[in-house]
């Protein structure tokens, strides 16, 4: 089947996620302070209900194990105080535990990737798109019906702009090693849009 016949479906899928991702963000403005008692406390050991705005990858005893379940740059930034906890939960990553339930999230299989991309590259960033003197750059890629996009657009040497949605599924997914697999588990659903950013 060609791709573009699968598009409808594919934003079928991404309308159904938004129907649980919305609202589980929203009551996350009432529910992330009570997860500050928890910030501390092993991903593996907080209760059940706090697991739809507890990021596996950012929590104390996740991946990068983060102290107090903020990364270093922010609190770098920010502070390690409740309210740099709430804008960090409730605010820039909302609801982003969803990918926990293994029915929300995407474990990526690099022989099931497939992609359509306007060039190919192993990062699809404006940096990348500078180096090689390209305005623009897109990619769709999918999973099964999971499929996730990006589109960057070069406004000049200090703007661009850049369109991601969906699971964060990528073409340099389908060449993925061994090794690299391990870091593609439960990989989320993503949405950003940034028209006119510096950088």
């Amino acid at each position: 089947m060609n791709w573009i016949f699968k598009v409808p479906v594919f934003v079928t899928i991404w309308a159904a996620y938004l129907l649980v991702k919305i609202p589980t963000a929203l009551s996350g403005f009432l529910v992330v302070p009570f997860l500050w008692k928890y910030r501390d406390t092993d991903y593996l050991n907080l209760p059940y209900w706090t697991k739809p705005w507890a990021n596996p990858e950012d929590w104390d005893g996740g991946p990068s194990s983060y102290e107090s379940s903020l990364p270093k740059w922010w609190v770098d930034t920010r502070g390690k105080d409740l309210k740099a906890f709430y804008q960090y939960h409730a605010i820039r990553n909302p609801a982003n535990g969803l990918r926990s339930f293994e029915f929300m999230d995407l474990d990526i299989d690099p022989k099931k990737v497939e992609f359509r991309t306007n060039k190919e590259f192993v990062r699809y960033e404006p940096n990348t798109l500078r180096a090689w003197d390209m305005k623009l750059s897109w990619y769709f890629a999918w999973q099964g019906w999971r499929a996730g996009m990006k589109f960057i657009y070069i406004w000049n040497d200090e703007r661009h702009a850049v369109i991601k949605f969906g699971w964060r599924v990528e073409p340099s997914d389908a060449k993925a090693t061994d090794t690299e697999v391990m870091g593609l588990a439960d990989a989320s659903f993503a949405s950003k849009v940034l028209p006119y950013r510096k950088g």
